[in-house]
């Protein structure tokens, strides 16, 4: 059963085609009804429906436009336009917005049958194409090898965390799990130019995907795909000994010899320190571009580790760029939870890796920029400068961890703080300027957004939190209590002060009075009079 809302400004049309078709049997449940667009425009938020049926013409928002804001929001929901116009346009419009019927009033009940007919239609083969599991299936599997890609390469650029990787990994089929991992970049020195050699790069790199997973995987389990304009070759051992790597090394050379005489080119490959943790896989792709990048000022093409380069390197610190994002982002929401959890895990790996004071002065560096960086986001006042020249000094994990969550908690206050000090003053500017612009008929939430420079989504929640409205039930409410002042302490006609607060249409305005306080304007006026 689909869900069916009725939009029409005549509720006779509303009622009397409720009345007349049975849409249950056609497959529709009537979930709702909207006499004008604002109204079915929030319904839509509300009641998710599949099938709109609407008219064009209403006060307050016509059709069109109700369908065109649906649309971006329920990109699913699908239209059926009512109108008493023939009018080409109109019909124009609604094909592009891939409305599924376009009637013109007084409309036949047996036509909007068959409408609703072919619009369940339409909807369930819809809903059949994306339920295809099949054909969903299938479309996985031929994706499968750009998503093992997509993920290694985030492995490597610390861009996803350790057990989101190993979750993605099995649902890719892609084995992760290793006593050691050994990563290498492979890159050609120049396109080849002799006859018969390969002289497109796309396909030079294909070929020695090709090659170097044919050679590797005679050895060991290998992943090898493109990452950042290299190809990378990652390399699962099932040993920690050093003597694995050793042979590693020399697998990844006969790799290399190979690669240059089919391709006929020089290759360049750089390979990082063995890591036991996939988590410092980043680390090491970092070692392995540093290695590949030396590689390429020598004169040969070569196979060069970091450790040559740069002895002691197995015990390099560096930070995921994922890790400073999460750390800034819950120190931002006041998480200190989170914040102390992050910090403990980050003055742990400096524990479990020993590094020299220059690694150690470096990390404490990038902590505490993120922190600054956080405090500068939120307008925090704070200053940190006696504490992060104190890290520079590099004191003990444990001091440093002390020391962090005190700046983390004297600024988690002040965000508070900040936050709701600046939610009060946004929240009272917004009802002092709806207080002197409610009679302006074209006043809505993006123009007062713009008065106050917020955008629409943060001012709507940040304006529901403080003054327990929405925008439009706030504005509502302040033109229906000016208007019962006015009914009820002058004698201008209803249709006057129905321009006075703001609503030019007499009839939309009896209806939102009526809807506020349960009369109707000539009944309030009727009982001001009836009063001694």
């Amino acid at each position: 059963m689909y869900r069916l809302l009725l939009v029409d400004d005549e509720s006779d049309i509303r009622e009397g085609l409720q009345e007349v078709v049975d849409f249950a049997s056609h497959g529709f449940e009537v979930v709702g009804e909207a006499a004008n667009g604002l109204e079915a425009a929030q319904a839509c938020e509300r009641l998710q429906p599949d099938l709109v049926v609407t008219d064009i013409r209403m006060p307050l928002m016509d059709g069109l436009t109700m369908c065109r804001q649906v649309q971006k929001k329920l990109p699913t929901t699908r239209f059926i336009i009512l109108s008493g116009y023939d009018d080409f346009e109109y019909a124009q419009q609604a094909i592009r917005m891939n409305c599924l019927g376009y009637l013109l009033k007084p409309i036949s009940s047996t036509e909007f049958r068959d409408m609703l007919d072919q619009a369940r239609g339409k909807l369930d083969e819809e809903f059949a194409q994306r339920r295809d599991m099949t054909r969903l299936k299938a479309h996985f599997r031929t994706s499968l090898p750009y998503l093992r890609e997509m993920l290694l390469s985030s492995i490597l650029s610390g861009a996803i965390e350790k057990e989101a990787a190993l979750q993605a990994a099995g649902r890719y089929e892609l084995p992760l799990h290793a006593q050691q991992y050994v990563l290498a970049l492979i890159r050609p020195r120049n396109i080849p130019q002799g006859q018969g050699a390969i002289q497109e790069p796309e396909l030079l790199y294909f070929a020695m995907i090709n090659i170097v997973q044919e050679i590797l995987q005679t050895h060991a389990l290998a992943h090898v795909f493109h990452y950042h304009g290299d190809v990378a070759a990652l390399i699962l051992l099932d040993s920690q000994e050093e003597s694995a790597f050793a042979t590693c090394m020399d697998w990844l050379e006969e790799m290399r010899q190979t690669v240059c005489h089919y391709l006929e080119t020089q290759v360049l490959v750089g390979v990082g320190a063995p890591v036991r943790r996939l988590e410092h896989l980043h680390t090491c792709a970092a070692q392995a571009l540093s290695a590949l990048d030396q590689c390429a000022i020598m004169d040969d093409g070569a196979l060069l580790c970091v450790t040559d380069l740069e002895p002691g390197s197995r015990r390099s610190l560096t930070i995921g760029e994922l890790c400073l994002r999460r750390l800034s982002n819950a120190l931002k929401l006041g998480d200190m939870e989170g914040v102390q959890d992050i910090l403990a895990g980050l003055l742990a790996e400096c524990r479990e890796t020993k590094p020299t004071p220059a690694m150690y002065r470096t990390y404490l560096l990038e902590i505490g920029v993120t922190l600054l960086r956080a405090a500068q986001d939120v307008s925090a006042d704070i200053d940190m400068a006696g504490e992060l020249e104190q890290l520079m000094c590099c004191p003990p994990p444990e001091q440093a961890y002390r020391m962090l969550t005190d700046m983390t908690a004297r600024l988690s206050t002040q965000v508070t703080e900040n936050r709701a000090s600046s939610s009060r003053l946004l929240a009272r500017q917004a009802e002092d300027y709806l207080a002197s612009h409610y009679q302006d008929p074209e006043l809505t939430m993006e123009k007062l957004c713009g008065q106050l420079h917020v955008s629409p989504s943060y001012f709507s929640v940040l304006f529901k939190r403080e003054t327990k409205k929405t925008f439009v039930q706030y504005l509502t409410v302040l033109r229906m209590d000016r208007a019962m002042s006015l009914l009820t302490g002058t004698e201008l006609k209803t249709v006057q002060i129905a321009q006075e607060v703001g609503i030019p249409d007499p009839s939309y305005f009896s209806y939102s009075f009526k809807k506020c306080f349960g009369i109707s304007p000539s009944q309030a006026r009727k009982r001001e009079g009836a009063m001694p």
